[in-house]
């Protein structure tokens, strides 16, 4: 592969340009999978339990709409505190205790895209290198032509 010394320039920021391209995309995707959505339903209702409860009047209003959704026999998303109350605690609703189960929602590409930003990143890593390592052969071989 001979470049161009004009060539060179452009094919090492062009492997440059994919590597960071590569690594954006990555973190991007893993930060969405991280942040990713969760979701809470009821596992089941009875009279007591021996976990953790929260009653029903200590919710903040945001859990209490997720609480009046899943009560009904729906899942509903959470994040943040909300994630927190449900995932850790039971709630005290009118004399029965509602235990959850939190489900994590994979409704997005995420393993896909990350593949595609590691593969941009590898790409651009071995483009960087291959034309770094051809390029000094070049010039060792005609250093010693001449």
């Amino acid at each position: 592969m001979h470049l161009q010394s004009w060539l060179r320039p452009a094919v090492y920021v062009s492997a440059i340009g994919l590597f960071v391209l590569g690594l954006g995309i990555t973190g991007v995707a893993i930060s969405g999978e991280i942040n990713g959505d969760y979701m809470v339903q009821v596992d089941h209702v009875s009279a007591s339990t021996s976990g953790s409860t929260v009653s029903y009047a200590g919710l903040t209003p945001a859990e209490k709409t997720v609480f009046n959704r899943v009560k009904s026999g729906q899942a509903a998303p959470v994040e943040g505190v909300t994630l927190e109350t449900f995932a850790n605690n039971a709630v005290r609703y009118q004399g029965d205790v509602y235990a959850f189960e939190t489900t994590y929602d994979p409704t997005t590409l995420t393993p896909l895209v990350a593949g595609f930003g590691i593969a941009l990143a590898v790409a651009g890593g071995a483009l960087f290198f291959l034309t770094s390592i051809l390029n000094r052969r070049l010039i060792s071989i005609s250093d010693s032509v001449l």
